[in-house]
Formats: structure tokens, C-alpha cells, sequence
């Protein structure tokens, strides 16, 4: 009977050897562990590699392609190369369309413009509904968080101008200077009602007035 070293040839020189050592041990722990095969000649005969092929994959030689995917298959370990195992486990992204993408963009882009129209109209028409239905108070605390939130998304809005001169350029055309001014009075003074009294007595100004 053949004992399950018998069979492993002596150490050879690093010509002679694969650069990745950890398949020669992955094999040899898997065969010390298995109980199908006696030795490496009936392994050989059954899995159809010549012998001194398969032995010399347990000492560390490279497989062809065709032989790893053998081993594979009768072992049933996973012997590819660590890198070619972590390329695979990756996650595959899907591949983008760069067209695509550009039109989903403006597609929110004009998204946007078309909600900031939509929230002009907001305040004026439930001013009209108000004046129609007698005794229906205002909620205070709703329409103070709207605020906050128109607030909050003009802020966002504007950032994305402030490191770009060219986008800057074109809000400075867009924008209204003395709008600007209003609104920045009007916000300040909100918080001081003695500023406020004396803003609401100064101010000529109609917001979106040319």
C-alpha cells in the first residue's frame, strides 16, 4: 500500500515550481483530509491526469487551464488565482449609458425649475382661497415650516454656483439684484421687531417688480 506522502516529489529548485505556493497547500490539506483516494496514483487514474503531472501540482507547479478546472471539479475547492477570485466577487456594475445619464439630468434639472414655478403660485392662490372662505384661519406653524423648507432648498440651489464663475455669471443675469436685496432685508429684519417696523416703513420696493 502507498502512503499519501510516498507519492509527493522531493522538493525541486524555484525554476521548477509555480509562484504561488498556496495551491500546493491548499491540495495538500485537502488530500490529507479526504478519505476517496489512498494516494495520488489512484487519485491520478480517477480524476484522468498522469501521475507525475498531479504530483508535481502538489509540490507546487502551475496547471494548464484545462487541468485547474480538473482539480476544481474533483476536489471541489476553488483554486483560481487570489486575484482573478476577487476580480469575480466583485460586484458588476451595471454599465451606464452616458446619453442616458445626460438626459436624466436635465430631466431633473427641469424638474427643478418647473417646482420652483409651481412654489410661486403656492402662496397667492391659497391668499385668493382665504379671502373667499370667511372665518378659515391660517396655520401658523405649517407656514412657518414651509418657509424653512423653501429656505433650505434655495440654499441648495444656490451652492452649486458659488465655486463655478461661469454658472455664477449667468445667476447674477438671472437674478434680480434689488429682489436679492428685498429678500435679504426682509429676512434680517424679520427677527428685531423695531427693524421690522422701520423696514415696513422705508421699503418702496415690490418684490419682481423691473
Amino acid at each position: 500500500m502507498h502512503s499519501r506522502t510516498a507519492d509527493y516529489p522531493k522538493q525541486r529548485g524555484n525554476s521548477e515550481v509555480a509562484n504561488e505556493p498556496s495551491l500546493k497547500a491548499t491540495l495538500k490539506r485537502w488530500f490529507a483530509e479526504q478519505s476517496e483516494f489512498k494516494d495520488l496514483r489512484e487519485m491520478a487514474a480517477a480524476i484522468g491526469i498522469p501521475f507525475n503531472t498531479l504530483r508535481g501540482y502538489f509540490s507546487g507547479k502551475t496547471p494548464s487551464q484545462k487541468n485547474l478546472l480538473n482539480l476544481s471539479g474533483s476536489t471541489g475547492l476553488d483554486l483560481s488565482a487570489p486575484e482573478e477570485r476577487g476580480e469575480r466577487d466583485k460586484p458588476r456594475r451595471p454599465k451606464s449609458n452616458h446619453k442616458q445619464l445626460i438626459y436624466a439630468l436635465s430631466v431633473l434639472e427641469e424638474f427643478q425649475a418647473q417646482v420652483g414655478r409651481c412654489l410661486t403660485s403656492v402662496a397667492p392662490a391659497e391668499e385668493a382661497l382665504r379671502q373667499q372662505i370667511h372665518g378659515l384661519g391660517t396655520a401658523p406653524a405649517r407656514n412657518a415650516k414651509g418657509v424653512q423648507v423653501l429656505m433650505d432648498a434655495l440654499q441648495r440651489s444656490i451652492e452649486p454656483f458659488l465655486d463655478d464663475p461661469a454658472s455664477l455669471r449667468v445667476l447674477r443675469q438671472g437674478i434680480s439684484g434689488s429682489d436679492a436685496g428685498y429678500l435679504s432685508g426682509l429676512l434680517a429684519a424679520i427677527f428685531d421687531d423695531r427693524r421690522l417696523q422701520t423696514w415696513r416703513q422705508l421699503t418702496t420696493y415690490k418684490y419682481g417688480s423691473k
